[in-house]
C-alpha cells in the first residue's frame, strides 16, 4: 500500500482562556505590524486589546462565503500597512479570508509557495469560533457576488501557523451555528475514514468520529459536550487534510454561492443523499462508520443526528430552485471530487441526489 501523509508547521492551542495569552505566540512569531481579521458577529475586541501595539489595522468586515470585493478590501489594508502578521478571528469564513490575504500577497511578491516546507510570506494565527476546521488544510473558497459562483484556491503555505483553541470563546458562538459547523466537521471525520490519505488520517477520523457524533446530538441542551465536539473536530480537519475530495464538501460550497446557504447546513442536508448513491462502494470502511455511530444505515445516521440537532431539512425552503440544483450539478463536475468519487457519477445522478435533498 502506498500512501503520502504530509504533516503541516502548525501549533495547537487547546483549552479555556488560550486567546487571552496571543501576546507571547506574537512575540514567538517575531510580528511588528499585525492585521486582525474577524467579522461583526465576533466579540473580538477583548482578545484585540491583548494582542499590544503590534496591531497595526483591524478589519471587522470579513463576510460568509468570502465575497471576493471583501477580499479585494482586506488585501489591500494588508499592502497598505505593510504586515507581517494576520490574526484571524472567527469561522471559516473568517480564516478563508486570512488564507485569501496571504495567498494574494504572495502572488503579488512573486513568492508563491511551492511546497509545505516553504516559509509563508505572512505568519497566520487563527482563533477558530466554530467547529469548522478550516484551519487545517491549504485551502480557500470564496465567492464572486456577480455570477453567485464560489471557488477554491490553494497554495501549501496557506496552512496557518498557529491555531488557538480557546473554549470559553467558542462557546460564545449561537448553538445553532455551532452544530452546522459540526456538520462540517463530521464530514471531516467521514471523509477521514472513508477516503483515507494512510493509516495516520483514518486513525484520526475514526477517533473523531463516534465521538464527534454523540457531542453535537446533545450540544444545543448541554453546553458542557463542547469541549469534547472542539477537540473532535480539531482531530477530524487534520484528518480530513490527507483525505480525498469529497463531493458533499464540494456540493455544499457550490450552494453556498448560488444560494447563500450555510456550509454545514448545505452539507447536512446533502451528504445523506451522497453517501446513499455511494453505499454499494463503500465496503468494510463504510460498515465500521455506522458501526461507530451505531447504526447499520450511515446515511440514516447522518440524517437523523441532522434532525436531532434541529437543523434545516430541505434545500427548497432555503430558498434553491430547480435551476439552481441544476446550474450546481454543472459546475461540480469542475471539481477534482466529481471524478474521484467511489463510484462514477453523472450531471443526472447529481441532480437526482439534489432533488432528494429536498
Amino acid at each position: 500500500m502506498n500512501w503520502t501523509h504530509t504533516a503541516y508547521p502548525q501549533q495547537l492551542r487547546f483549552g479555556a482562556g488560550t486567546s487571552d495569552r496571543l501576546r507571547p505566540v506574537l512575540k514567538d512569531a517575531g510580528s511588528r505590524r499585525t492585521l486582525v481579521l474577524t467579522s461583526p458577529s465576533v466579540p473580538a475586541d477583548r482578545i484585540i486589546a491583548g494582542l499590544g501595539r503590534s496591531v497595526v489595522a483591524v478589519f471587522r468586515d470579513a463576510r460568509p462565503h468570502v465575497p471576493v470585493p471583501t477580499v479585494r478590501a482586506a488585501v489591500q489594508l494588508a499592502r497598505a500597512e505593510n504586515v507581517d502578521t494576520v490574526v484571524s478571528i472567527g469561522g471559516g469564513s473568517v480564516i478563508d479570508l486570512g488564507k485569501a490575504v496571504l495567498f494574494f500577497l504572495e502572488q503579488e511578491a512573486g513568492t508563491p509557495g511551492m511546497t509545505f516546507a516553504d516559509r509563508p510570506l505572512l505568519t497566520h494565527i487563527v482563533v477558530p469560533t466554530t467547529l469548522a476546521g478550516a484551519e487545517a488544510r491549504p485551502v480557500f473558497a470564496m465567492t464572486d457576488p456577480a455570477s453567485r459562483h464560489k471557488q477554491e484556491a490553494t497554495s501549501p503555505t496557506l496552512v496557518p501557523r498557529w491555531a488557538i483553541y480557546d473554549t470559553n470563546l467558542v462557546a460564545l458562538t449561537p448553538p445553532a451555528a455551532l452544530v452546522a459547523s459540526g456538520m462540517t466537521a463530521l464530514g471531516h471525520a467521514l471523509s477521514a475514514v472513508l477516503a483515507p490519505g494512510g493509516p495516520e488520517a483514518a486513525a484520526l477520523g475514526l477517533s473523531a468520529l463516534g465521538r464527534l457524533y454523540g457531542a453535537l446530538s446533545i450540544l444545543v441542551e448541554e453546553p458542557g459536550a463542547l469541549p469534547s465536539a472542539l477537540e473532535a473536530a480539531v482531530l477530524a480537519a487534520r484528518g480530513a487534510a490527507n483525505s480525498r475530495s469529497d463531493l458533499t464538501s464540494a456540493l455544499a460550497l457550490l450552494l453556498g454561492g448560488r444560494c447563500g446557504i450555510d456550509h454545514g447546513v448545505a452539507e447536512a442536508l446533502v451528504r445523506g443523499p451522497v453517501l446513499r448513491f455511494n453505499q454499494d462502494v463503500l465496503g468494510e470502511r463504510g460498515e465500521q462508520a455506522a458501526s461507530l455511530l451505531g447504526r447499520s444505515d450511515l446515511a440514516e445516521a447522518v440524517d437523523e443526528l441532522r434532525d436531532r440537532c434541529g437543523l434545516p431539512t430541505s434545500l427548497t425552503a432555503l430558498g434553491a430552485q430547480p435551476e439552481d440544483l441544476a446550474a450546481v450539478a454543472r459546475l461540480v463536475q469542475q471539481h477534482p471530487s466529481f471524478r474521484s468519487n467511489p463510484r462514477p457519477i453523472g450531471e443526472a445522478d447529481v441532480v437526482s441526489l439534489l432533488e432528494s435533498a429536498g
